[in-house]
């Protein structure tokens, strides 16, 4: 399958200028090695399963589930050793001046859920509407370019237990009182940091969650709201409603798009 290429106006934010060229999904169940190349965009490589063997320049890499690697422009790169089993990953280009404004790690593990629902969505909006696919890769590679570097350790810890928890119904009272702060503390902590309070960070790692199970599962609303320890369907759907303005079933609906392609 060819790749579809989409050009639009660079985006622009500080000193960044930002374009989204193009991305795919890479699925094979066969034995594979990645092609020799050099590129002139920068390019991610999500890994979503298997493992992958490269190298740029003379540097090796040997990435597995869960693992993002950052390709530079003009450097050649290239697999090292065959991949077995099933292989699968995300791949995507961009242009960028600045790039080193975005503090974004050479190899990284960005949390699962995000990175998933944020390739996701790219994939749709690559086609859907190629500016808000720009503005979606703007947002993640802000985030991932923060790696938990919080000036505060014990929060990066926090935020950390409330992404691996966040299939729970947690309280702000009940993750304050496990790190021995009061509630208003804690959410002045966030507040400090991230420009928002301690129960907001909750619902949004929540929504991250269950957005993952809605695109990356075929499990019914029902299944999913019983998984996250909703009372009953209904409950489930009026949270999610709430914080998304939409419904479970047209959130799911409307990231049908599925693209696979051999790179």
């Amino acid at each position: 399958m060819n790749d579809k290429v989409v050009k639009c106006d660079m985006l622009k934010f500080n000193d960044v200028q930002l374009e989204y060229v193009n991305m795919g999904l890479f699925d094979s169940d066969k034995e594979w090695i990645h092609p020799t190349v050099t590129v002139n965009t920068y390019e991610i490589i999500y890994v979503v399963e298997g493992e992958i063997h490269i190298r740029e320049g003379e540097q090796r890499y040997d990435l597995v589930k869960g693992d993002m690697l950052l390709l530079e422009p003009g450097i050649e790169h290239g697999g090292t050793a065959v991949s077995l089993g099933r292989t699968s990953f995300y791949w995507l280009h961009y242009h960028c001046t600045h790039h080193e404004a975005l503090e974004l790690p050479k190899r990284s593990a960005p949390d699962e859920v995000t990175a998933l629902r944020t390739m996701n969505e790219l994939m749709h909006l690559q086609q859907a509407n190629p500016t808000v696919a720009e503005l979606a890769l703007a947002r993640f590679l802000l985030e991932c370019g923060r790696v938990a570097e919080y000036g505060n350790k014990r929060l990066a810890e926090i935020v950390e237990y409330i992404r691996a928890n966040s299939r729970e119904p947690l309280s702000v009272v009940d993750v304050a009182a496990r790190y021995g702060y009061s509630a208003d503390h804690l959410s002045r902590m966030f507040k400090k940091e991230f420009g928002y309070d301690a129960k907001t960070a909750i619902v949004k790692k929540r929504l991250e969650y269950i957005e993952s199970r809605l695109l990356n599962s075929e499990y019914s609303i029902k299944e999913i709201a019983a998984q996250c320890g909703f009372e009953d369907e209904n409950s489930f759907v009026k949270f999610f409603k709430y914080h998304t303005k939409t419904t479970p079933t047209l959130f799911r609906n409307r990231y049908f798009h599925v693209h696979l392609n051999s790179k």
